[in-house]
């Protein structure tokens, strides 16, 4: 009998933890979730990563290749289909369609909030990005810092805004402890996912919704 006990307790405890696992996550703005930002790569475009020469070494591209990897998939799962692709070096931040720029600055001399900066240099009237770079400050050199800074400026480009008040390990636009160390993660986490998804597929419908009231109004 006592067997019988422990073993029908046993998978009680079993599909418990089955239904805990398939249970969804539920995200919340500034808990577990970043907040959007203004601006993002349009939908179904690749985004060519050019890198300054002379200012990472191979290794380290490799390492925040891996980060255009997780973004890749990412945006494939959730409908966005921006690839990142690697162009190679440049000379200079460049300013082509569809262009990223990675390179290097002092940033943490310059404003001691930041270790790494997404500025968007050209966006189109509908506030989509054209062109943009990212500084990354010398010192930086830890590979999985590198990973982990890269996927947050990513994540600017994918629609997300820093997130100071999730909690830790939640998202990977946390903040950073220090200039060569991760926030715990170095991929976006699911809520991350979610939110990109949200932001594409309003961009998606308000895009359809327009395109309705132009094939109207030239149809009267």
């Amino acid at each position: 009998m006592r067997n019988t006990l422990v073993t029908v307790a046993l998978l009680i405890i079993s599909v418990a933890g089955v239904q805990a696992q398939e249970s969804p996550r539920i995200c919340k703005t500034e808990r577990n979730a970043p907040p959007s930002n203004s601006y993002f790569w349009p939908p179904d475009s690749i985004v060519k990563v050019y890198f300054v020469r002379n200012m990472f070494t191979p290794e380290q591209r490799h390492t925040m290749s891996a980060a255009m990897i997780e973004w890749t998939e990412a945006a494939s799962k959730v409908g966005a289909n921006v690839k990142f692709v690697d162009a190679g070096e440049s000379d200079s931040v460049t300013t082509c369609r569809n262009c990223l720029t990675v390179t290097r600055r002092e940033v943490y001399k310059h404003d001691r909030k930041h270790y790494s900066f997404f500025y968007p240099l050209r966006q189109d009237e509908r506030g989509l990005l054209v062109s943009a770079y990212i500084d990354f400050d010398f010192a930086t050199t830890s590979h999985q810092a590198l990973q982990g800074f890269m996927s947050h400026e990513l994540g600017h480009g994918m629609g997300l805004w820093d997130c100071k008040n999730c909690g830790k390990k939640q998202t990977i636009m946390n903040g950073f402890p220090g200039i060569n160390r991760d926030n715990g993660l170095i991929a976006p986490s699911d809520c991350d996912i979610a939110v990109v998804k949200e932001v594409y597929d309003f961009h998606r419908r308000s895009n359809s919704v327009a395109a309705a009231i132009t094939t109207s109004s030239d149809g009267q």
